[in-house]
């Protein structure tokens, strides 16, 4: 099982994984949305993904935006989506996806990693805490949602 940089290449299998991600969390299947979707992050360069590929089928992958942070004078990467396919969790898939981001982020000297996950997600908390996040017990999230 390797982790690597996605490419626009790996666009239409990415694609697929990238819309079962989306039908787990209650979404409609839409694959076109879905490819499109990326191949505008891949276009506007405004994303990292990383993909976890195990005998050349796509098991899972990282979605990361670059952050600023005004106080810090500094970057950050929110980390926005992890996914793993069903059949492949509970083997390491997601932490190699994290460690990845984690390295990926510190060479190009980002002040840290944010993220958020769904409160009842109680195996996610505990990957995320073994490996060095820390639960933000200051700050409270508010959404204005537009659409």
């Amino acid at each position: 099982m390797i982790v690597r940089r996605a490419t626009v290449e790996d666009l239409k299998p990415l694609a697929i994984l990238f819309d079962e991600y989306r039908q787990f969390y209650g979404a409609s299947s839409d694959l076109q949305r879905s490819f499109q979707f990326l191949k505008q992050r891949f276009e506007n360069e405004e994303s990292v993904i990383f993909i976890h590929v195990k005998d050349d089928v796509f098991t899972g992958f990282i979605l990361l935006y670059l952050g600023f942070s005004s106080v810090a004078c500094s970057t950050y990467y929110i980390l926005d989506d992890v996914y793993v396919t069903p059949t492949y969790r509970r083997q390491g898939s997601a932490k190699q996806l994290i460690d990845t981001a984690i390295l990926f982020a510190q060479h190009q000297n980002a002040q840290r990693i944010s993220l958020q996950t769904q409160k009842n997600n109680y195996q996610s908390h505990e990957l995320y805490e073994q490996m060095g996040f820390v639960k933000d017990n200051e700050f409270q999230t508010y959404h204005c949602f537009l659409k």
